[in-house]
């Protein structure tokens, strides 16, 4: 082998080693999951924008909107709470793959709806009517909405949380939304599910909603904290029901993946301005190495 032979060989094995570091080759990734520690939902109308909103059976992501199906004819907004504690989730990753040693590759959340049917309401007049739209789920960077030690199995938020303890003026948690992060804008288009029995076997309605690559949830999961998000409608028209822990079945829950080793390093600017460069030669080192055999040949 001469040496522009080498050296094409070298470059070969370098790219191949950068790309499966950047295309993520490593071992298949591992699922863990756990239901919710505490969740709730704020609303605007005045019936209940004092009150403590978290054992209700359901929470919901609502816009400014009437409910005249079931003679509410002033709008209300409703915005939801949860939190999840994945301090097992990184416990179980850590026995698995050792401390350390594994990387969060995709953070979902699974939540249930047992009244999923658009224009059918959900009888309880403190909801809004399901309709199509699209919402927000944000990271808080503020978790001091709920205890955990208080919150119980039925995740109960702290009993002075409210709409107007939050959004009214000099409210105590005032600073609730400060620092909170958008993960993703999503489209709620409803199903075909409603009723009231227990949420069991999945049949209340379940979506799976990917929550994107924040470093900060990332971070947050890999540490084993309380990710604690925030739902909020995106435009004039959403109505989404989510069932809360106090529905018995179809808990809001938490699924998160991890590889082994570190989290691939992205590639600075340049280093992807020599790639595509280098690439094109290779192609041409090869072409003008087919022609030379296709020479040698033909003298033969």
């Amino acid at each position: 082998m001469n040496l522009l032979s080498l050296r094409r060989a070298a470059l070969a094995a370098s790219l191949a080693v950068i790309f499966a570091g950047q295309t993520g080759t490593a071992s298949a990734a591992t699922t863990l999951n756990i239901d919710a520690v505490a969740d709730t939902f704020l609303s605007s109308d005045p019936d209940y924008a004092d009150r403590d909103m978290s054992a209700f059976g359901a929470m919901q992501i609502s816009a400014d909107l009437p409910d005249y199906v079931q003679g509410i004819m002033y709008p209300r907004t409703l915005d939801l709470l949860v939190a999840y504690d994945t301090a097992a989730i990184k416990a179980g990753f850590d026995s698995q793959y050792g401390v350390g040693n594994w990387h969060v590759t995709d953070v979902r959340v699974k939540w249930y709806s047992n009244f999923d049917i658009l224009g059918v309401p959900a009888h309880n007049p403190q909801f809004n009517v399901p309709a199509a739209g699209v919402f927000n789920i944000s990271l808080l960077a503020n978790n001091g909405w709920f205890d955990k030690q208080a919150a119980g199995p039925l995740g109960l938020a702290n009993n002075d949380l409210n709409w107007n303890s939050v959004f009214g003026a000099g409210g105590k948690y005032a600073n609730l939304l400060d620092g909170i992060q958008t993960l993703g804008t999503y489209s709620y288009t409803g199903g075909d599910f409603n009723g009231t029995n227990n949420c069991s076997n999945d049949v209340c309605a379940p979506r799976f909603w990917d929550l994107g690559d924040s470093a900060d949830l990332l971070n947050i999961v890999a540490g084993g904290g309380t990710v604690s998000l925030f739902g909020s409608a995106a435009d004039a028209n959403a109505t989404y029901l989510v069932n809360q822990l106090t529905k018995p079945g179809g808990h809001s829950q938490i699924f998160v993946s991890a590889e082994a080793g570190p989290a691939a390093v992205p590639l600075p600017a340049g280093v992807w301005l020599f790639l595509s460069g280098a690439l094109p030669l290779m192609a041409g080192w090869r072409s003008q190495s087919a022609g030379r055999d296709l020479a040698v040949r033909d003298d033969d």
